[in-house]
C-alpha cells in the first residue's frame, strides 16, 4: 500500500485495568500500521499497564488525567441509580471535552475500550475528527447496550470483532465492518514441549492435560469444565478421568472474592486433578505442552485464545456460541458443544483426548486455516486502507 508523505495520525483511547488479548492485539497492530503510513498514539492515564507496555515498545503516547467513575453498574453488579448515572454522564462529558482538545492535533480518533466509546464519539464530534470504535465485547441487553448503540450512531466507522458482536449493535452504525482479530504467527506456532512447563501444568508422567487460558471471571465457564471433569468415570470417559485440568490466568473483572471461591470450590471438587497456575506469560509454551485447549465461555465475542491454540497446533474444544462458530468448524478444526452442557463437555474432551488421530487432523486443519485467514499483514492492509480512506473523505 502506498504511504503518504505524512502519516495518518490516529489518537487511540483505551483504559484497560489489565493487559489481555485485545490490548495485546493493539500492541501487535501498531507497528504494522506504522509501516503502512498510519501512526497510533495512545491516550491513557500514566501508570496504566497498557501505557507501560506501549512505552516499552517505543510507541508514541500522550498522558490524560485519570477519569472519574463511569460505570453503569455498581461494584456489586447492581445497576447504578439515577445519581450514579448522572455522575457517570458528567464524567463522560468532561472527559470528552478534554479529549477533544487533544484530538484536534490528530487526523482521527480510535476508541479501543467500551468504557471510552461514548467519550471518544462525542470528542470526535467536538473536534470535527472522524471516529472509529473497535467493539470487542458482546454487551448484554439493557442500558449498557443502548449506550453502546448511541455511541455507534455518533461514530464514523464501527469495527466489530465478529458477526456475533456486530449483531448486538442493531442498525445503529452508519458504517459497520467485521474484521476478525489476528494472531502473531511468528509467536504462536507449533514447537517442542517444554518439560518444565508441562510439569508446572500438572502433566508429570503421562497424565493428559487440558488447559483453560485467560481471565478468571464469571461467565468463562471454568466451573462448567470442572463439573465435566468431576462427571468423568473410568467406564464412560477413561481418558478424561485420568486427565488434569490446568487453569492458567488470573482475575480480570471478577468481583472481590470470586477467584478465591473458585479455587476453593474447584479444588474441593477435583482435588489433585486441577492446577491453578496463575498467569503465565509464555502462552505459546503452555499451548504446546497440553493435549487439548478448552474455552467454555457463555458467549465469547470472538475467542482469540482459541485462535492462538489453533495457530500453535493444539486441538481445541469450545462452546458453540458468540463468534466462535465463525472460525471453528465442528469436527474439522475443533469440537463444539452446546453452551452450559457439562455432559457434552465431558464427551467432547474424551473424544479429543482418546482419538489422537482425530485430534491431530483437526489441529492440522485449524493451523492451515489460521495461516490462510488470519495473516496479520492482510489485516494491517485493511486497517490502513480504512484510516487513509477516512482522511481522504
Amino acid at each position: 500500500m502506498p504511504v503518504t508523505d505524512r502519516p495518518v495520525r490516529v489518537l487511540v483511547v483505551s483504559r484497560p485495568s489489565r493487559v489481555w488479548g485485545a490490548q495485546l492485539r493493539l500492541l501487535l497492530t501498531a507497528p504494522g500500521l506504522r509501516a503502512r503510513g498510519v501512526e497510533l498514539t495512545l491516550a491513557v492515564p500514566d501508570g496504566n499497564p497498557l501505557a507501560d507496555r506501549w512505552r516499552a515498545a517505543g510507541l508514541p503516547m500522550v498522558v490524560l488525567p485519570p477519569p472519574g467513575p463511569d460505570s453503569l453498574r455498581r461494584p456489586d453488579g447492581r445497576r447504578a441509580g439515577p445519581i450514579d448515572m448522572a455522575r457517570a454522564g458528567r464524567t463522560a462529558l468532561a472527559g470528552a471535552v478534554r479529549l477533544a482538545r487533544t484530538a484536534r492535533r490528530f487526523d482521527a480518533v480510535l476508541s479501543f475500550s467500551r468504557h471510552t466509546h461514548v467519550e471518544a464519539a462525542v470528542a470526535g464530534r467536538l473536534a470535527r475528527r472522524p471516529v472509529v470504535l473497535e467493539v470487542v465485547d458482546i454487551v448484554r441487553p439493557g442500558l449498557g447496550r443502548r449506550v453502546l448503540q448511541a455511541a455507534a450512531r455518533l461514530a464514523t466507522v464501527v469495527v466489530a470483532n465478529s458477526r456475533a458482536t456486530a449483531a448486538t449493535l442493531g442498525s445503529a452504525p452508519r458504517d459497520l465492518r467485521v474484521l476478525h482479530p489476528i494472531v502473531d504467527l511468528t509467536r504462536f506456532e507449533p514447537g517442542p514441549v517444554d518439560a518444565t512447563l508441562r510439569d508446572r501444568l500438572g502433566g508429570a508422567g503421562d497424565r493428559p492435560v487440558v488447559a483453560i487460558v485467560g481471565r478468571l471471571d464469571p461467565g468463562k465457564g471454568i466451573e462448567l469444565v470442572a463439573a465435566a471433569f468431576a462427571r468423568a468415570t473410568a467406564s464412560e470417559h477413561p481418558t478424561l478421568a485420568a486427565a488434569v485440568l490446568a487453569v492458567v490466568g488470573d482475575r480480570g473483572v471478577a468481583p472481590d472474592g470470586y477467584v478465591e471461591r473458585l479455587r476453593a470450590d474447584v479444588g474441593t471438587l477435583l482435588g489433585d486433578r486441577v492446577v491453578f497456575t496463575g498467569r503465565i506469560e509464555d502462552v505459546p509454551g503452555v499451548l504446546r505442552s497440553v493435549e487439548a485447549f478448552i474455552n467454555a465461555s457463555d458467549a465469547e465475542p470472538f475467542g482469540r485464545s482459541i485462535l492462538e491454540a489453533q495457530a500453535t497446533g493444539t486441538p481445541v474444544v469450545a462452546a458453540r456460541g458468540g463468534g466462535v462458530p465463525e472460525f471453528v468448524e465442528d469436527g474439522r478444526t475443533g469440537l463444539l458443544f452446546p453452551p452450559g452442557d457439562a455432559d457434552a463437555v465431558a464427551d467432547a474432551l474424551e473424544r479429543v483426548l482418546a482419538d489422537r488421530e482425530l485430534a491431530a487432523a483437526m489441529a492440522a486443519a485449524a493451523r492451515e486455516q489460521v495461516t490462510a485467514r488470519f495473516d496479520p499483514d492482510d489485516r494491517f492492509d485493511e486497517l490502513a486502507a480504512l484510516y487513509h480512506g477516512l482522511v481522504r473523505r
